[in-house]
């Protein structure tokens, strides 16, 4: 049975799996403008030992991505600031950033234009808890240990 991720769960579901213990925490950078679904999203990835930075807005995203570097950008797409398609070609264009888009959008032209702002993943709210983990695995492997 799939797992989704609603707005109104107060945290993640302990039966959800856990990602490889990693030597080095991966870091997110967050943006949901929707703050109880911001809040449930940034407590199930700190639960998997992301470091996990949250902004609700284009613009706090700007300014946390600059507290960087971070691994992985997961995006809202329709934001009331801007979208998460041209933060998503902006940060990959500096930092070489990857990202998971998590969206209500999901036509297929919707995962095409994901897909050409640079997201390789493109995630349809509600989100399914085991879809999310599997990006997660692809996108932020175990980091060897800094030494």
């Amino acid at each position: 049975m799939n797992q989704k991720l609603s707005a109104t769960q107060s945290r993640p579901p302990s039966s959800a799996p856990a990602l490889p213990a990693r030597a080095k925490r991966a870091r997110i950078l967050l943006l949901e403008d929707d703050k109880d679904t911001r809040i449930v999203l940034a407590r199930l990835f700190e639960a998997r030992d992301f470091d996990v930075r949250a902004a609700a807005t284009v613009a706090e995203a700007w300014e946390l991505s600059s507290d960087g570097p971070y691994d992985l950008l997961v995006s809202d797409i329709g934001l009331p600031d801007g979208d998460g398609y041209r933060l998503m070609r902006e940060l990959q264009d500096l930092h070489g950033l990857q990202g998971i888009a998590l969206t209500g959008y999901g036509l297929d032209d919707d995962i095409a234009l994901s897909r050409e702002a640079g997201f390789a993943d493109h995630l349809v709210k509600p989100i399914q808890i085991d879809l999310l983990d599997q990006a997660l695995n692809r996108l932020c492997p175990r980091k060897a240990a800094a030494g």
